[in-house]
Order: structure tokens, then sequence, then C-alpha cells
């Protein structure tokens, strides 16, 4: 976790790879507390990504694998430590924060899901991310 003094009040990195990308129905989330955004980049080659059945907007999970695993687009945001709970509240099952590694090796907070929900989801991983997916629906 990079926890860093930004402006003198703490921060934490969270990476996100869905509903909360810029642009997408969730992203004011972010910029409804502050967030700012640090960059662009993928996950290690050790993610596989699901469309998950029924969630409302449309969201997918991200999945830790052992094998055949593949680097995901995600998006890197710095969130003020006091705005960490508010956003923890608002997120929903299967879905929680936890520890992503990224391709430079490096590991921040994001968001990942609980593996049982990926049973009923629809692996998306050879998009590469969700944008390249949604526009694939369009």
């Amino acid at each position: 976790m990079i926890i860093s003094n930004h402006s003198s009040a703490q921060i934490m990195q969270i990476a996100v790879v869905g509903a909360h990308l810029a642009g997408m129905p969730l992203h004011y989330q972010l910029t409804d507390r502050g967030c700012h955004f640090i960059k662009a980049c993928k996950t290690a080659s050790s993610y596989r990504l699901y469309a998950l059945a029924n969630t409302n907007p449309s969201k997918p999970g991200l999945v830790r694998v052992s094998e055949a695993g593949v680097a995901i687009d995600l998006e890197v945001y710095e969130m003020p430590i006091i705005e960490v709970g508010s956003f923890l509240n608002l997120i929903g099952h299967p879905l929680g924060l936890g520890s992503v590694e990224l391709d430079d090796g490096a590991w921040v907070k994001g968001f990942i899901c609980e593996p049982q929900a990926i049973i009923s989801g629809v692996d998306i991983s050879q998009f590469g991310g969700w944008r390249p997916y949604v526009r694939g629906l369009g």
C-alpha cells in the first residue's frame, strides 16, 4: 500500500478496473472524494477479468490467478485517507479492496473480486480491460 503526503494530507493510491474508470458510470465516486488521477497502466500478467452477472451498473471482477493470467488495463488514483471509509462503504458484494500488483512490480490497493462470483460471470480477459469490452458490446 502506498501512502504518502500530498498537500499536507495523507493519501492512498487506489487502482480501478471497471465502472470507476474515467468516463464510466461510477467515476463520480472518486471525483466527489477529491481523488487525483496518477496514471493509466496494467496489472501484472497474473489476473483474469470477468463481466459479473446481475450488477447495475455493469461491473467487472478482477481475480488473481496462478496460471494463464494476463495484464489488465487499470487507472491509479490518489484518494485522501479521510475519504477511504466512505468509499469502502459504497463497494458492494462480491467486490472489495485488496492488493493489486502492477506491471512494474508495485502493489497498490485496488478492486478485487471474490472467486465464487466468477462462476456466473463471463471471462473477458482477452479484451485486456473493461473499456475495450464495453466498446465491443456497442
